[in-house]
């Protein structure tokens, strides 16, 4: 199974500032439905992370998300992923999931795992290791897509707490 070191987001931290971006955690804010935000401060990228809902899918899906939009968008443009808002592009925000996607189960994975027509966890198990994805990111997109419910499965969530 994968393993999450304790110090996974220091290490996303150095990674990152290495390439020259900031990356920094701010606490979820009750009934503020913000995963992250993007922005250019002073032309260093910086990408705020929220840890809403605390799950390892989530957290990876909206890392890559806001990394899209560095790799992809204007700096003018600033994300404030999944809240509408005055200045939105629908365009940049879908180009940005299909970056998070092709980075954390690609659509090429996805159908592949699809065509095994079972969502078992000893399926589900053995194509994550196969394929060098941790398990509840296909999870995640099952749920996502209304193939499984929220309900189910969650015991493949890696629960993320940065100091909240």
């Amino acid at each position: 199974m994968f393993l999450q070191p304790s110090d996974f987001f220091q290490q996303l931290q150095q990674l990152c500032l290495k390439a020259g971006v900031i990356v920094v955690y701010s606490p979820s804010l009750p009934s503020v439905p913000i995963h992250g935000a993007t922005r250019w401060n002073n032309n260093i990228p910086l990408i705020q992370l929220t840890g809403r809902y605390k799950q390892n899918d989530i957290f990876w899906f909206t890392f890559f998300h806001e990394a899209g939009h560095i790799l992809e968008h204007s700096k003018k443009y600033i994300s404030l992923e999944n809240i509408s808002y005055k200045g939105e592009d629908e365009r940049f925000e879908k180009e940005a999931d299909n970056i998070a996607i092709e980075y954390t189960f690609s659509t090429k994975n996805e159908a592949k795992f699809l065509a095994l027509d079972s969502f078992e966890d000893d399926v589900i198990e053995s194509f994550a290791q196969k394929n060098k994805i941790h398990p509840a990111i296909i999870v995640g997109r099952l749920q996502y897509k209304r193939l499984i419910s929220f309900k189910e499965k969650r015991h493949f969530f890696v629960p993320i707490n940065l100091g909240e």
